[in-house]
């Protein structure tokens, strides 16, 4: 079975380890899931300090750009 990031489009393996050094077109047929890059860029930005906001957003090339910016999370 194949599985591809959801994010980077990169082939993974069953542990989530890149398989491909660039993105591909994304496969419909495939498994997709977060590979471990991804997933730690995804934990990072969740985990910044109250009142900061983070945007984690992918470029054409594949590559991950992290844009930081001030704000507030909402009250739950």
């Amino acid at each position: 079975m194949i599985r591809q990031c959801a994010w980077c489009l990169r082939l993974m393996n069953s542990v989530g380890e890149r398989t491909s050094l660039l993105p591909v077109p994304k496969i419909y047929e495939a498994t997709h899931g977060i590979c471990q890059v991804c997933g730690m860029l995804w934990l990072e930005g969740v985990s910044e300090p109250e009142g900061r906001t983070l945007a984690v957003i992918q470029a054409e090339d594949g590559q991950h750009v992290q844009c930081k910016g001030e704000g507030h999370y909402p009250s739950l």
